[in-house]
């Protein structure tokens, strides 16, 4: 369709009655006040939009004609809705900006806006059936859509009127003038655009049309509705004489009337359980009136999300998880309903600097840069997020932050928080980036020490780093096929399977706090080979072991007669054919542990430019040490045919300290004690008959000390 064009006027600045008439959307289906922001009893008037309007909507129900699917500008929370209001299939919103959005069915072009009024500062807006109605900051009026019964044809009245809100129902649409008049257009059968005498002489504030019908809400509370009556929706309930209104909605064949104390009135056709207003809790009241396509729905002081009564055929009555915390409206179409929200957009994610690589370095601070909210101002703080497993830390706030050694491995994010007040808070964060060592200024390369013969050991030098360290890995290959890893030394043992191979290595270094670096690989070693013949020695005559095989003596090697001389001969001594640990000497004391057990000595000959070679001596068994008895007796006593005498016994063996052991003492051949050696002492006392005596000491023997005894003439008196 056209655009409805009507003679030109100058441009009228609001006056300040037209300021306090409300804005809200009204239209066929639905009246909307886009914000609640006091209570009923505070304030029973219609609320202001700009007084705390929605930024962010969410739609639910039939979406067969898109109308679910909101524009981006109007879920971004980065707008502010002025106005909003939705038809059959259709929606038409506009902002704060004065810019106008449509969706939905675009059967007539109704679901988007015309390229002629793309650009026109929008005051209100009005969505009927299958057409919409705009009011422009000229303050004229364009109609765009399925016009039948002239609605694209805006009465001169009107034209020259003073026009602050507009209303569109299902075939006919109004205008609310600045000085309270009401006036319609479109279709005229049904009655609905001629408002009665006592709307014509009294002063209305707020309209709303339906189907065939009309309602308008005056400056003292006071209800009225005209048109078609056969639903009752035309006729307004004795229960709302000398009550006093403060919103009203108009659905399909029903209206809503929203009292001062909060309390909501239905009339009109319950076919569908639209008027089946439900129960609130005690203390609880309602805020927001709705009015859809045989449903009904308002918000209350305890559940700022809708509640829906009536049809369910079209979903309207599930309404998805709330895309916010601050719900402030919602508002009927006549399939779908859409709910409005206070809440923060993020116009531009925070940024951050970052090194080559797109990374962070510990040790080098990054400043970030906040993101930026809408659509009001807002405080906003910095935080910084370390990310580790999974595991989300705060590590720094503000805009710069450097990362330490505990940094490095996890991955940050930088978060601008924002707090506005009345639209509540929000955050918007960089993607996660990870946090890498410091960089090393630099690393030589390596180079190979040694000969490559198989069998020998290669050694990586000359690596250097800056900053320096001492912590390196080394890489090592044959003709480029990994071989091993090596340690600190950096050694490599080369293998028979390295035959006719050139070898490199590649070292690593490491250092906390730094990422690793790899330096260029070493130059190849020569293809390796098997090492050259070395001479070695020719033993002429084995060493051989000299001195008394005893415990208590020393043992003394002879070196072996070699050709040609070594350079050095050393020695290892084994019992047993077990090497005697520290018995490396040319020289060896034979102890008690080696009593009855063989002895022999490895002498090993070493000598420059020849390998090394080894001679065996022959071995010997390692007798027990011979004790020797010192003992004397004294008599101390004499009773009757007996004598009392102390025997003193002092026992050693060469090499054997502090011996211990049994001591038997016989009288003949008949034993009068036995004592216990300690230290090599025992001394004690026997009882002996009377005269000359043979007296025999026995010592048992112990480890590595053969048994021994004494025997001597003791005269008892």
């Amino acid at each position: 369709m056209s655009p409805m064009t009507a003679p030109a006027r100058a441009r009228r600045q609001p006056s300040s009655r037209r300021a306090s008439v409300a804005t809200t959307c009204t239209r066929w289906l639905a009246t909307l006040a886009l914000a609640a922001g006091a209570t009923l009893a505070s304030a029973p008037q219609a609320h202001a939009v700009h007084a705390n309007s929605a930024s962010a909507l969410q739609a639910w129900g039939n979406n067969d004609y898109g109308q679910t699917q909101l524009p981006a500008d109007l879920r971004s929370g980065l707008k502010v809705v002025d106005s909003i209001s939705l038809g059959e299939h259709q929606g038409v919103a506009a902002t704060t900006d004065k810019k106008l959005y449509a969706w939905g069915d675009n059967t007539h072009g109704e679901g988007s806006v015309p390229d002629y009024l793309q650009n026109l500062g929008t005051i209100d807006v009005a969505a009927g059936d299958g057409f919409n109605v705009v009011l422009g900051d000229d303050y004229n009026i364009r109609v765009w859509g399925n016009t039948p019964y002239s609605l694209d044809s805006v009465p001169q009245v009107i034209v020259d009127g003073d026009v602050s809100k507009v209303a569109a129902g299902h075939d006919h649409a109004l205008a609310l003038m600045s000085t309270g008049k009401v006036a319609g257009w479109g279709r005229t059968a049904t009655g609905a655009t001629l408002p009665p005498t006592s709307v014509i002489l009294g002063t209305m504030k707020d309209i709303a049309a339906g189907n065939g019908f009309s309602v308008a809400l005056s400056t003292s509370g006071k209800v009225y509705a005209w048109g078609d009556n056969t639903y009752g929706a035309a006729k307004v309930p004795s229960s709302l004489d000398n009550r006093k209104v403060v919103q009203i909605a108009a659905g399909e064949h029903h209206a809503l009337a929203l009292t001062e104390d909060g309390e909501i009135v239905g009339w009109g056709s319950n076919a569908e359980g639209a008027l089946n207003i439900p129960a609130l809790a005690p203390g609880d009241k309602w805020l927001q009136i709705t009015a859809g396509d045989g449903f009904s729905a308002g918000t209350s002081l305890q559940s700022p999300v809708a509640g829906v009564w009536g049809s369910g055929a079209t979903g309207v009555r599930q309404p998805p998880a709330p895309s916010g915390s601050n719900a402030v409206s919602v508002v009927a179409g006549g399939d779908f309903l859409v709910q409005g929200f206070r809440r923060l957009g993020v116009a531009s994610a925070p940024t951050v600097t970052t090194q080559p690589g797109g990374v962070f370095r510990a040790g080098t601070p990054i400043y970030a840069t906040h993101a930026t909210f809408g659509p009001v101002t807002v405080t906003k703080t910095g935080q910084w997020l370390k990310v580790t497993n999974e595991v989300v830390s705060t590590v720094g706030a503000g805009l710069t932050y450097t990362p330490t050694n505990a940094d490095i491995g996890s991955t940050l994010v930088f978060r601008t928080n924002a707090d506005s007040g009345s639209y509540g808070t929000a955050f918007s964060d960089t993607p996660q980036i990870q946090v890498k060592g410091r960089l090393f200024t630099s690393i030589s390369k390596p180079r190979i020490a040694g000969n490559a013969y198989v069998g020998s050991t290669l050694t990586a030098v000359d690596v250097t780093t800056v900053p320096a360290t001492t912590t390196y890995r080394y890489d090592w290959y044959a003709d480029g096929i990994y071989r091993k890893t090596s340690d600190a030394r950096g050694e490599y043992v080369v293998q028979g399977a390295d035959r006719g191979k050139r070898i490199t290595v590649l070292v690593y270094a490491d250092k906390e706090g730094y990422e690793r670096i790899q330096a260029e690989t070493s130059d190849a070693t020569p293809a390796v080979s098997d090492p050259p013949e070395t001479p070695g020695f020719q033993v002429q005559s084995p060493p051989r072991i000299t001195g008394t095989p005893m415990v208590g003596t020393t043992l003394t090697v002879t070196a072996p007669v070699v050709l040609p001389s070594p350079g050095r001969t050393t020695y290892q001594w084994y019992r047993d054919g077990v090497a005697i640990s520290g018995a490396t000497g040319d020289r060896y004391a034979a102890g008690p542990a080696d009593a009855g057990r063989t002895l022999d000595v490895v002498a090993t000959l070493s000598g420059a430019g020849r390998k090394d070679a080894t001679s065996r001596s022959g071995s010997v068994t390692v007798a027990n040490a011979s004790p020797a008895i010192t003992w004397k007796a004294k008599q101390v006593s004499r009773s009757g045919a007996k004598g009392k005498v102390r025997v003193s016994i002092s026992i050693s063996a060469p090499g054997v300290p502090a011996l211990g052991g049994q001591v038997t003492i016989r009288d003949g051949g008949k034993v009068v004690k036995t004592l216990t050696l300690v230290n090599g002492q025992v001394s004690g006392t026997v009882k002996l008959k009377r005269g000359k005596r043979k007296v025999t000491v026995t010592y048992d023997g112990t480890t590595g000390v053969s048994p021994a005894s004494a025997a001597t003439k003791v005269r008892v008196k």
